[in-house]
């Protein structure tokens, strides 16, 4: 089963009427959109390391809901295309938000001692950790890919995160399957720029 198909007229709509103050609006702009939001939410959650004894993938789907709502009652994506650019913002937003607590508690569970002179309990190791230096690289691609212009942006979410081909994007887009492959050579270049060689292989340009 898939979402209903979601127009641009019908988002709008939608939209103006959570912005009004209608709330049931928000429901059936989720129940227009939940499936494919979910499954996106998976796939990028699957690709940050450290965060899976943090949370799973239905709470990052839950928390991205809420930042994509909150958001909605300023901003207006003019086209459906343009909103599910923003969820994936938001999704990965979250995710980020998640990796660096993790950060945080590892480097406090293993690395720097406080200040305190009160005796402390063994370190509990969690499951599944990442290395410190792969969980860092991870980090900082996904900050990358936020940094990224908005054309290239699109390109590196719907092949890396959503798994499609160049041919579906450059018919999506209604453009020379050529200028796909061109936003996704040079976003790997300022990938590769901002993060350094050790991008993942479909990463490689």
């Amino acid at each position: 089963m898939t979402d209903p198909p979601l127009d641009n007229s019908c988002l709008i709509r939608y939209i103006q009427r959570w912005q009004a103050g209608d709330r049931t609006a928000a429901d059936e702009l989720l129940r227009a959109t939940g499936q494919r939001l979910e499954k996106l939410a998976r796939r990028m959650y699957r690709t940050f390391p450290n965060i899976h004894n943090e949370a799973d993938s239905g709470d990052v789907f839950q928390n991205s809901i809420i930042r994509l709502l909150t958001s909605l009652k300023k901003l207006q994506p003019a086209s459906t295309r343009d909103f599910f650019n923003l969820a994936a913002v938001h999704i990965r937003r979250e995710l980020l938000d998640l990796a660096r607590r993790c950060r945080h508690k590892t480097t406090l569970r293993f690395g720097h001692p406080d200040d305190s002179d009160s005796p402390r309990p063994h370190p509990v190791v969690p499951m599944a950790i990442v290395p410190s230096d792969d969980f860092e690289l991870w980090v900082r691609f996904h900050q990358a890919v936020d940094r990224l212009p908005v054309s290239e942006r699109e390109v590196v979410g719907l092949i890396f995160y959503h798994g499609w081909n160049q041919a579906r994007i450059a018919e999506l887009f209604g453009v020379d399957e050529r200028t796909i492959r061109r936003r996704w050579t040079r976003a790997c270049q300022r990938l590769r720029h901002m993060v350094g060689d050790e991008l993942p292989d479909t990463l490689r340009g």
